[in-house]
């Protein structure tokens, strides 16, 4: 009988992961993935599991690694009724060594480089033609032209829609305005100055020390007490689409202009994905520098576009 992954989610699953020497990183990572509630249904639909394990028999043939059949085994797993309370993933981690060197066998990993690699492979693996609807291409396509945005990421996904995709990937836009003429531009030598650029990403990475810094620096400026080393997720986000002066030696040329002047270059969350992957970076001091305060309730459509 085919397997229906919904009903799977009356409760999480109760089977952990063992550590099999320095993969603290690499389970708690696979165990949000396996939570993440469209991504194990998709691998636990019977006809994905056919089409993924007839595909990795085709790529066999030209000595390809593939993880997402190791990735749909480890699912099978996690989600078995009647499982054992945990499991050693020895067969997904020596799958993972062997595609990328920097997941080296008994030594410490970073969950950052991890789960982008996990995600990448796995839509690389996954990725597969869309239909596309004729009117869409009546426009031209142009990153830069904000109007047809996702017309554009239309035409750049309709051979690499999976997924991963679907859940993960979100657009950022990106603006430079001259401070001389006040208009936004294209750095690139577009002929249109005002210009708005986008790209793809797959999780926002939060460097908990410079929002600190950010935070307090605010407060200093307004006269108020610095709340000490606590910063929360409002303040990560608020970080994220901060402006940013750029000035001597980086100022940028304006099309507008044509000369170089001071600009502000601003990044924002243009299309928020659907399950948003956030990355905390404590950097390299102490991990007890920075409390991330988890007990505000944030509003992300707040930051986001669209």
């Amino acid at each position: 009988a085919n397997i229906e992954p919904l009903k799977l989610y009356k409760k999480p699953t109760l089977i952990g992961l063992n550590n099999i020497g320095a993969t603290c990183f690499m389970n708690s990572t696979l165990q949000c993935l396996s939570q993440t509630k469209p991504l194990t249904n998709f691998f636990l639909y019977e006809k994905n599991k056919e089409r993924i394990i007839n595909n990795n028999i085709a790529i066999k043939n030209k000595n390809d690694n593939q993880l997402s059949p190791v990735y749909l085994n480890l699912i099978k797993i996690l989600w078995k009724k009647d499982g054992e309370k945990s499991y050693s993933p020895y067969p997904f981690m020596h799958k993972v060594n062997d595609m990328n060197p920097l997941f080296k066998t008994g030594q410490a990993g970073d969950s950052k480089d991890f789960i982008i690699f996990v995600l990448e492979q796995l839509h690389k693996e996954l990725k597969k033609p869309i239909n596309k609807n004729k009117s869409q291409n009546q426009q031209p396509l142009n990153q830069y032209d904000k109007n047809n945005a996702f017309n554009y990421f239309f035409n750049e996904f309709k051979n690499e829609c999976s997924i991963i995709s679907d859940v993960f990937f979100g657009f950022t836009e990106t603006t430079n305005e001259c401070l001389n003429c006040k208009n936004k531009y294209n750095s690139q030598g577009m002929d249109n100055p005002i210009c708005y650029n986008y790209g793809i990403f797959n999780c926002l990475i939060f460097p908990l020390e410079e929002v600190k810094n950010m935070k307090n620096n605010s407060m200093q400026y307004n006269n108020n007490q610095i709340n000490n080393n606590r910063v929360s997720l409002y303040d990560c986000f608020f970080y994220n689409q901060k402006s940013e002066l750029f000035t001597g030696e980086n100022r940028n040329y304006c099309n507008l202009c044509k000369q170089l002047f001071d600009s502000i270059y601003t990044s924002k969350i243009f299309v928020s994905p659907n399950v948003l992957v956030l990355i905390l970076n404590r950097g390299k001091g102490n991990i007890y520098d920075v409390k991330l305060d988890f007990t505000e309730y944030i509003d992300i459509t707040q930051f986001v576009q669209q």
